[in-house]
Formats: C-alpha cells, structure tokens, sequence
C-alpha cells in the first residue's frame, strides 16, 4: 500500500511538475549554454534538437531577443531552421529559456533567434522591434485542396493582407495526441473542404488548457479569432530562402485569442465565431458539378477575400480548365445587426471573361461582404453565405446594333415600343421588342432616352463613393442613408443581363448633369426601365422622344 501511494505522489509530482515547469530569464543566459528544442518534423512525434546560446540582444524596455546556433540530426533533416519550427521550446537544464521565432533569409539557416518565454506569456500588447531583415519562421500560410489557378488566385487576393500561400498539405488525419510543448499546432483561417493556415509549434500549456506558441505574431492583429487545428506533419520541404514543414491541418480543437508580436495565444476546447460558406458550381459543358462546405473564421477584413478565393478555386475545380467564358452566379447572404433584425442579401447575375471567368464571378460577393462586414451603421452578425454558379465556355454575350421607337412621339404615361436589335457571338443578328412607359410628370418636349446593357459594377462604385463621402463638406453630400438603403443597394442594382432603358443624363426632370453628377451617371433616374434577359447584354444606343402633352 505504501509503495502504491508513493507511486500516486510521484506520478503527481511528476504532472504538477510539467504543468509548472521552471523559466530561465534572460539575465541567466551566457554564451556557450548548451540546451536542447522540441518539435516534430514527421507525424506526431517529438524529436529533439540541440541548441547552442550566442548571446542576448535588446533591453527591458524594447524586448529580448535571444541569438542561437541549432545542431543535431534533425536540423541537418530539415536544413536548419524551418517554417514550422517556430514555437519549438528551448530548454536549458530543464528550465524552459524561450521559443524558435525567426531567422534571416539566404543566411546560414542553422542560426536564429528565440523569443523570451517571459515575453510570450503575457502577450504583451507593444509590438516588439526587429531588424527588418529578420524574417518571421511560419508565417507562411498552407493551402489545401486549391487548384494551380485557385491558388494563384488566393495569393491575388491575400497581397493586400502582407500574406502568400503555398500549395502543401491541408485538411487530413492529424495527430490524436494532446497538444504539449513541443507539438505541432496549426493556426487557420478556414476549415472544411477547403483549408487555410500555418502550422507552427507549442512553446507552453498550463493546467487549464491556456496555450502560447509560434514566438512571434501570426498576422499580429492583436485580439484574434482563429482556429487551432491538430496538426499531422508529413516533411519538411527544403527551400533556398527558407524550408518549410508541409502537413494536415485537423479538426479545430481550439480558438487562438491573442496574436501579439511575441507570439500567439488560446485556449483548447473553446471554439472561435465563424461563417459557414457553402458553395455550389455546375460545368455547363460537361455537366460535371462540385460542392464544398466550409467555415471562416469571423474577420471583417479576411471573410470578404477568403470567400471570393473559395468561390474562384471551386469553379475553377468544376470547370478543370483555363480560359474565359460565360458564368451565372447567385449568392445569398443572411444574417441579423445589433437590433437582431433580420439582413438578407440575394443577387444574381451574369458575367463574362475572355480570360479566367473564374476570376469574374466574386466580384460582387466581396463588395456585398464588405457593405455588411465593413459597414459604418451596425455590427452584422453573418448567419451564413451561400453561393450557387454555373460555367461554361460560351459567349453568352450579346451587343446592341441599334434602336428603334415604334413612334417617335407620345404623351405622358404612354407605353412605347421599342425594337433593339442585337448580335451574339457568333450568331444571326436578332431583335427583341421592350416597352418604355413615358414618365407622367414629363412636362413636355424632346425626351432622350438611353438603351444599354446593364453594368454590374455601377452599384459597387456607387457604394464605395456613398461611404466614402464623409469627407466632403455638408452642402456637397447626398442625403444620409442607412444600412437598410445600402443592402437595398445591392438587391435592387443593374445586372449585366438587363436591357436597362432610362432617360438620358441631363434630362430628369429638366434638371442638369451638373447637379445631379455622379448620382445621375451609376444611380440613373426613377424612371429607369429594366428588362431581363438569358445573356449578357453590351453597348448602348440613344433614341429621342417628342412627349406632346
């Protein structure tokens, strides 16, 4: 019995002990220390490495930064220092000294820096300075199930953000170990079908399951909301600039709350906010048809770009080619603001690229994402996207030759008739027949009417100016709006496949161009005259109305 309990007292001893493992500051640290790192370069297990103290860099006020040589088998198996490897705990006589953070490019890979463990802790909120040709280890992000063009795209979108995306590992079986010192950790923008993240290593868990890893930011946006994937390393790639591990990104376990300059922080067992986005694409050439279903993580800034990559890498999935061609898409987004009043946007429209019609199709997504995500009215708290599209490579384009009225005179509120002729690629020329109603209030004379094809991104200019205008002075702004009116906006907006009829600017009610500017040219007039069609419709023609009253 006593040797049973002494058993119990050591092995609890022993977990108090790792749970509570002791720091070594920076001030202890001296040239020459020998000690040792943890990480995983395959699979799920942890292999050490050793690590050689050069010296310590920085003060109390600026931060540490603590320069080290790596040696050993395993860092000859990766080629020094990788993306991936940051995170990894550096322990001196068992006392945990910091984590791998970053190294300089091109350089001698086995040389970098730690960041201090007392720093990671806290997750300071001051950003700390380094030597701008000091790369962050692991910052690099990691796509799964994108297509060459998909991702190519993805990086289209991610430049803006500071960040690049390889095509290495992605969704898959992780490892079913618990998350320790020493593990790989995954960091994540979006999980499911798609996957999107970094994959790093954990420096420190405590009792309750708080984690830090990674020893720098991932993209340093202070108070996060990401997901924390189990991770399954399959290798390590060599790289001139840098090697980088390459892995499966699991199931989320986790939330990272904190991605501060020393490093980022969570929790195991919490779950961040995100938006389930499901997306729909049907190859009208082959019939072939793809789904995916995905979650993203809830960012104002990230969700608009992220989605409109998802939507672009799928079809591009679908179709399994490159070129242009003709695309009807639908998108519906739902969800409630502050007041938990319900906001629903559902559009719909046609476009058409003589390049990569992928590269069309999210266009408008992205801006009614940020009208809700973005917006100066209301926190908007998305329910969810869904995309539907269907692609082929026809020219389902058609332009307008001319236009003709059925009677070149009418009264007010008289419907007339009028033929537009059209061609579409590769077609007999054809005309279809619409009809104008005559404004009411028109108080007489000549009337120009203008006959185009609608314009998709008229509205999204006209959004952008809206909420841009604050800066002009009072007497110059329109009316203000509020966010029911921008969604309105969006809803109510031309498409590429309407014949849009309107009377021309400068005649609206007698008023001038010049008062009305660029109102009268995206918005159009209370008259305007829309009439849908299977194709899109390009050009524009005027005709001239005598109204006799």
């Amino acid at each position: 019995m006593k040797i049973i309990f002494a058993l119990l007292l050591f092995c609890l001893q022993f977990n108090t002990a790792l749970a509570k493992v002791s720091f070594m500051p920076v001030k202890d640290l001296r040239p020459g220390m020998h000690g040792i790192g943890k990480t995983v370069i395959s699979g799920d297990t942890i292999e050490d490495f050793g690590v050689e103290i050069l010296g310590v860099s920085g003060s109390e006020t600026a931060g540490y930064s603590i320069f080290v040589k790596l040696y050993g088998d395993l860092i000859e198996k990766t080629g020094g220092v990788a993306q991936g490897m940051s995170g990894s705990p550096v322990y001196i006589d068992g006392r945990l000294v910091g984590a791998v953070a970053f190294g300089r490019a091109f350089n001698d890979p086995h040389y970098c820096f730690l960041t201090p463990i007392r720093s990671m802790l806290p997750l300071a909120e001051a950003p700390e300075r380094k030597p701008q040709d000091w790369l962050p280890r692991g910052t690099g992000l990691l796509a799964g199930g994108f297509t060459e063009a998909g991702l190519e795209f993805l990086n289209e979108k991610l430049a803006p953000l500071g960040l690049e995306a390889k095509d290495a590992g992605g969704g898959g079986p992780a490892s079913d170990k618990d998350l320790e010192p020493g593990s790989a950790v995954g960091v994540s923008l979006m999980s499911g079908d798609f996957t999107l993240g970094a994959l790093g290593t954990v420096t420190w868990v405590d009792e309750e399951k708080n984690l830090v890893a990674f020893g720098h930011g991932f993209m340093q946006r202070g108070a996060g909301n990401f997901f924390m994937n189990k991770v399954w390393i399959l290798g390590c790639v060599p790289n001139m600039q840098s090697s980088y591990k390459v892995g499966n990104l699991g199931e989320p376990v986790g939330i990272f709350y904190q991605d501060r300059a020393a490093g980022i922080g969570g929790k195991i067992g919490s779950l961040p906010r995100t938006i389930p986005l499901y997306i729909s694409v049907k190859d009208g050439d082959t019939g072939s048809s793809k789904t995916a279903r995905l979650n993203i993580i809830e960012d104002e800034q990230l969700v608009p770009a992220i989605a409109e990559a998802a939507v672009a890498n799928l079809v591009s999935r679908a179709a399994d080619r490159k070129g242009g061609g003709s695309a009807k898409v639908r998108f519906q987004i739902t969800g409630v603001d502050e007041g938990k009043n319900s906001i629903a946007i559902d559009r719909e429209n046609m476009y058409y690229s003589r390049d990569s019609v992928y590269k069309s199709i999210g266009i408008e997504l992205t801006e009614a994402c940020n009208v809700l995500m973005q917006n100066k009215f209301s926190f908007i708290d998305v329910y969810n996207i869904n995309v539907e599209a269907e692609v082929s490579s026809d020219v389902q384009v058609a332009e307008i030759l001319d236009v003709k009225a059925a009677k070149t005179a009418a009264a007010p509120g008289e419907k007339v008739d009028i033929s537009v002729r059209l061609k579409a690629h590769r077609l007999e020329e054809f005309t279809e027949k619409v009809q104008f109603t005559i404004p009411k209030s028109h108080p007489g004379g000549t009337l120009r009417l203008n006959v185009r094809g609608g314009s998709s991104m008229a509205w999204v200019l006209n959004l952008l100016r809206k909420q841009q205008e604050e800066g002009l002075a009072e007497q110059k702004r329109e009316h203000r709006r509020t966010l029911k009116d921008f969604i309105k906006s969006v809803n109510e907006a031309d498409k590429n496949n309407e014949l849009i009829i309107d009377i021309a600017s400068g005649q609206i009610n007698g008023e001038a161009a010049n008062e009305r500017g660029i109102e009268a040219l995206l918005q159009g007039s209370p008259f305007k005259q829309k009439h849908p069609f299977d194709f899109i419709v390009d050009g524009e023609k005027d005709i001239t109305i005598k109204v006799e009253k």
